[in-house]
């Protein structure tokens, strides 16, 4: 049992190995033929300015690249169902979102001076999460089922996030070894974000958009003492109140 969830757990990470190998070679590949393009064009215009003659009838393609149009079918514009357009731009559009960083916080400090949460910390997100894995999948849709072990910076603290509630989560260990000191992304805190108005109560839903931003306590006011000047704004000590 244990050895066939193994080999199946090998698969999945070599399967998933490739396709990251398959994606950097698409993004090699289609820098390589945008450069390409640009330097076709741009020697075909030279050609058009110095022999405009011979300009229609020559082809600048020296690696003969024109002949693999005969190889790819030609799909009439016509026949293309018109939610295919709408579902590549949908899918572009979240592929854009998923690597959009979140941005770094304005924190007075490049770290935070206090490194570690309190057991009080601890026991707060603990209640709040039902001591549940706070890790979601599947653009949200998927919570981790395990139970939370490990307190964590939501925005890495060696990258300038607070050491603070807003800036908590809690996370089982293999998720958040895998998270590791990575920077969030906005979906990320987003998805998180919508989660947590779900499950945390009303009064700590101001704690559910972790932006790991350093708030400091407002000093309390000073004590007025009433019956004496302080508490007569008005009160001028050299002021000759017999005049």
């Amino acid at each position: 049992m244990f050895r066939r969830i193994r080999k199946a757990y090998e698969t999945y990470r070599a399967v998933r190995w490739a396709l990251w190998a398959l994606g950097g070679l698409g993004t090699l590949l289609g820098t390589a033929g945008g450069a390409l393009a640009i330097s076709i064009n741009r020697a075909r215009g030279m050609l058009s300015m110095d022999s405009p003659e011979y300009a229609a009838d020559t082809t600048v393609d020296p690696w003969g690249l024109a002949r693999l149009k005969t190889l790819i079918p030609a799909i009439p514009i016509g026949r293309i169902p018109p939610a295919v357009p709408i579902l590549v731009g949908l899918l572009l559009i979240v592929w854009l979102l998923a690597r959009i960083p979140e941005p770094k916080p304005d924190n007075p400090w490049d770290t935070d001076p206090r490194r570690f949460f309190s057991d009080a910390d601890r026991t707060w997100i603990r209640s709040l999460t039902g001591d549940r894995c706070e890790h979601r999948s599947l653009f949200g849709l998927w919570r981790c089922r395990r139970k939370g072990e490990q307190m964590d910076h939501w925005y890495p603290h060696s990258k300038g996030g607070a050491t603070e509630r807003r800036n908590l989560d809690w996370m089982c260990a293999r998720h958040n070894n895998r998270k590791s000191d990575r920077t969030p992304t906005l979906l990320d805190t987003w998805i998180l974000y919508r989660a947590r108005l779900r499950y945390l109560p009303a009064r700590w839903r101001g704690y559910a958009w972790c932006d790991g931003l350093s708030r400091d306590p407002v000093p309390a006011a000073e004590p007025i003492d009433e019956g004496t000047e302080n508490d007569d704004p008005y009160y001028e000590e050299d002021y000759d109140y017999e005049r």
